[in-house]
């Protein structure tokens, strides 16, 4: 959350607790923003006076808060505290009220009145009954503008201030917070403490407070918020009454200080006996009037909003190493900082700093995962939703926009970066701010533990990943550059929407004939020429397709990359689809289906697959058909090429070891100009119809017989997907309960599994096994014991453990390779998984609970659901 209110409240406890408290909450969905914004009323008077106006329809009530621009901020280091201080007084009556005339009646009519202080502005505010209105623009305008400033209250209410000194030097977090700030500004005013310093406190004279409200207190520089049940003409004439003749000042210009930041890490530690130990990071950070500002609150969402945040998992529930962790983005009107903060026991300092700095640089090199982003905006988004309910949070929020962005008519803006904000947003902002030598590493405990050469020794020894380059060329194609520097190599991917689910009966096996042939000679090169150059640099490039995608992959020597490079555009872009050329490749792609028929297991995939999507892509055969590779000609080859193969539609990526600013002047110069040869969209595959006919019999001279019993689950973009594949995992392979029991057990088969296809809609979740065809009967009944065995009792934990294992490790192996890497982020995104959902599988995987797996065998398992395919001799036949 964006934390620009940092302030000093007279009364309220929570903003003397925690220095870094405070925060409003700029979201809520677009129609409702836009709404509210239209019902706002700006008035200028003729003094400068700026007045905002809601009417506030939810109940009888009214908050009134009238906002100076100037805080800690505007002090000259002699006048620290003296904003604080006028704050306090101004409750100590004017040339016509008396204290209890001020506060006490107020609180006579139901209402209340308070007021903060924060490094840019003071705010004072009378909230009540709607009832209450006249009277507090009366008292807000004279102890605004008339303040007695008598001099025994002034003495007094110094040591006031004194005891709140006092009273915060007993709270820890406090102490922390301001020496920390100390040492991460190195100049601008914000290294003081808004309640300013006993020494200066103690020399403010009537003097000094009147001359300094004689510089600020000035109507331009004052915003009115008015939030309430009332009507707007009468409040208007209520505001010109008294705040129309006010005293004629001139506005004191203050320039402020560029903010450097430090240069090197820096190590504050306060030592104190204290129970428990504490802990603060702080980097450098965005003005709320820049465009960062609404990318760090999200990442201080992502890292640290809550107990599903980064941190929080990998710090506290994974390492047990912090007791609390929380991250906000401090975004004022001045430089800003992103802050890191917690307890622990203090021996875990050194280690938390790792730890902290390894996510911090996951983020910059790998992004976050869209789940994490979706779910930062909907906090975001909710949070001002609950903040708009109450006429005190609303002014806050309007008065905020007002004073700091200057019109509150910004919450718009800021609601459309929240919204509009990618993942590629936030690596930018992150490599631009996480900077590690700038680093301000605070620790408050019983003793130091280590200085500040071990911390930069520290940060020193750990190791950085490089980052991913994206960017999107003007005619959208998305291309991800992503340096792998270890191994002279370089893999190459681009993918786009399309394979299986884009075909018909009729067109079944288009993207395997256009994949093979758009390699097969270009306009300029014929296909022996083409292989030939390739070959003598060393350098492959082949299509490639699959149910879902389908696209280019390139593997090279890094040396020779900008000759492939070359290669890869003329393939790209002017494949030649040449007559002679396609009927060549027929009898390549017709046996493809034949060695396909001969295996008595991929044909059963593919008649089950038939069976469980009829009608429907997902039911056709990944190797297409006889009667397309018979009668397709080049030209339908060049109109699907024309329709899928698309820049706005498509990813490049390009890993390995790369200059990736040469690399990435080079994509621009070839690709900059690929224009879009058609306008027309792309239709997605429809819903796919559960079947009505459940079971099939295929007869086949086999030696064994293929059973595969399965059900329609959720697409690979659903929730269910992760624990499919666990599931999945824990039924198959040598150590799963499929193996375990049907074959180690009962000795039915020597090959027993389970496996998942995948598509967008819908999943198949297939068990198989190839047994004798006088173990069918009890093959079939073994699949369902072992359903309902966990459907009943679950998984056992080991089971689990051992099944996220295999997954994850699986992974790791899957993706070591420059091309396993770049076709995994380029289909990855291509799907709408985003490109980094491998990097953060690991921890999707280890999210699945026992819970997850028993819902998805009651709600997607059911027998009922299940779909039977059973391929070979007829035993019952037989016998007859």
């Amino acid at each position: 959350m964006s934390n620009f209110i940092k302030s000093l409240s007279l009364y309220s406890l929570i903003f003397l607790i925690f220095l870094f408290s405070g925060g409003i909450f700029m979201n809520v969905k677009a129609q409702n923003l836009s709404s509210l914004i239209v019902k706002v009323k700006e008035k200028k008077l003729p003094n400068g006076f700026t007045v905002l106006f809601y009417p506030y329809e939810r109940g009888d009530v009214v908050t009134v808060k009238l906002c100076v621009k100037v805080g800690s901020a505007y002090e000259r280091d002699s006048e620290a505290g003296i904003t604080h201080l006028i704050e306090h007084m101004i409750f100590k009556g004017t040339e016509t009220k008396k204290p209890e005339d001020i506060v006490g009646v107020i609180e006579s009519l139901g209402g209340y009145m308070n007021a903060f202080t924060s490094y840019d502005y003071t705010c004072y505010y009378v909230a009540g009954p709607s009832s209450i209105t006249e009277r507090a623009l009366d008292i807000l305008s004279d102890v605004v503008f008339h303040p007695s400033f008598d001099p025994l209250e002034l003495e007094r209410e110094k040591e006031v201030v004194i005891e709140e000194m006092k009273m915060r030097l007993d709270n820890p977090f406090t102490v922390l917070f301001e020496n920390v700030m100390k040492v991460s500004y190195q100049k601008y005013p914000y290294k003081r403490p808004i309640i300013g310093y006993e020494k200066t406190v103690k020399s403010f004279s009537r003097a000094d407070l009147l001359n300094f409200v004689k510089n600020f207190y000035v109507p331009e520089n004052m915003v009115l918020i008015v939030v309430g049940n009332i009507d707007k003409n009468l409040l208007f004439s209520q505001i010109e009454k008294y705040f129309s003749f006010l005293p004629e000042r001139k506005l004191k210009k203050v320039i402020f200080p560029s903010e450097p930041y430090t240069k090197s890490p820096q190590l504050v530690w306060i030592e104190r006996p204290v129970k428990e130990g504490y802990f603060v990071f702080t980097l450098p950070g965005a003005s709320f009037r820049e465009d960062d500002a609404p990318y760090l609150d999200l990442l201080a969402e992502i890292l640290g909003g809550g107990e599903s945040s980064r941190l929080y998992f990998r710090l506290k529930r994974e390492l047990n190493l912090v007791k609390t962790i929380s991250a906000s983005a401090f975004t004022p009107y001045g430089p800003g900082i992103f802050e890191i903060y917690g307890t622990a026991d203090m021996q875990n300092f050194k280690r938390i700093v790792k730890e902290v700095i390894a996510e911090l640089e996951k983020i910059k090199t790998l992004g976050v995962s869209e789940d994490e982003l979706k779910k930062a905006k909907t906090k975001i988004l909710s949070d001002f939703v609950f903040s708009s309910e109450t006429s005190e949070g609303l002014s806050g929020t309007l008065g905020s926009f007002q004073l700091v962005r200057g019109t509150y008519k910004d919450i718009i803006w800021y609601q459309k970066k929240i919204e509009t904000a990618t993942i590629e947003n936030l690596i930018k902002v992150s490599q631009k701010y996480f900077d590690f030598q700038k680093l301000v590493a605070g620790f408050l405990s019983e003793k130091k533990l280590f200085d500040e050469k071990d911390l930069k020794a520290l940060l020193k020894d750990l190791k950085t990943k490089s980052s991913p380059e994206i960017f999107i060329l003007d005619n959208n194609l998305k291309v991800i550059l992503y340096p792998q520097n270890d191994v002279p190599s370089i893999g190459m991917t681009i993918a786009f929407p399309g394979g299986l689910r884009f075909e018909i009966k009729e067109t079944n096996g288009l993207f395997q004939a256009l994949t093979l042939l758009w390699t097969r000679g270009t306009k300029n090169y014929s296909a022996e020429e083409l292989t030939k150059r390739l070959e003598s640099i060393g350098t492959t490039i082949k299509g490639f397709t699959g149910r879902n995608t389908f696209g280019l992959n390139a593997i090279s020597l890094s040396s020779k990359l900008d000759e492939t490079l070359e290669y890869f555009k003329e393939i790209l872009l002017n494949p030649a689809f040449d007559e002679r050329e396609c009927e060549k490749a027929k009898p390549e792609l017709i046996s493809l289906l034949l060695r396909q028929q001969d295996q008595p297991l991929s044909l059963a995939v593919n008649e089950f697959l038939k069976l469980l999507f009829p009608d429907h892509p997902y039911g056709l055969n990944s190797a297409g058909s006889i009667e397309f590779y018979q009668s397709f000609t080049c030209e339908d080859l060049k109109a699907a090429y024309k329709n899928f193969v698309r820049p706005d539609k498509g990813v490049l990526v390009i890993t390995g070891n790369f200059d990736p600013f040469l690399v990435k002047e080079k994509i621009k110069n070839l690709l900059n100009n690929w224009k879009i040869e058609t306008k027309e969209e792309i239709s997605e595959e429809s819903e796919p119809i559960y079947p009505k006919n459940l079971t099939n019999r295929i007869e086949k001279e086999t030696y064994q017989t293929q059973i595969l019993l399965g059900f329609q689950t959720p697409g690979l973009t659903s929730k269910e997907k992760v624990a499919l594949e666990v599931l999945n995992s824990a039924l198959s392979g040598q150590n799963g309960r499929l193996f375990r029991i049907l074959r180690d057990e009962r000795s039915l088969a020597y090959v027993v599994t389970s496996f998942l296809v995948f598509y967008p809609k819908k999943s198949a979740f297939i068990l198989y096994i190839g047994c004798s065809p006088e173990k069918e009967k009890e093959a079939i009944s073994g699949f369902w014991e072992i359903l309902e065995e966990i459907k009943k009792h679950g998984l056992l934990p080991e089971e689990i453990e051992r099944a996220k294992n295999r997954l994850i490790g699986s992974q790791k192996l899957t993706l070591q390779s420059n091309l396993s890497i770049a076709e995994d982020l380029a289909v990855n995104e291509v799907l709408g998984l985003g490109w980094n959902y491998s990097y953060f599988y690991e921890t999707l995987v280890k999210a699945v609970t026992q819970e997850d797996i028993k819902y998805l065998i009651e709600n997607f398992l059911k027998r009922e659901n299940a779909v039977l395919l059973v391929l070979g001799k007829n035993e019952n036949r037989n016998h007859k």
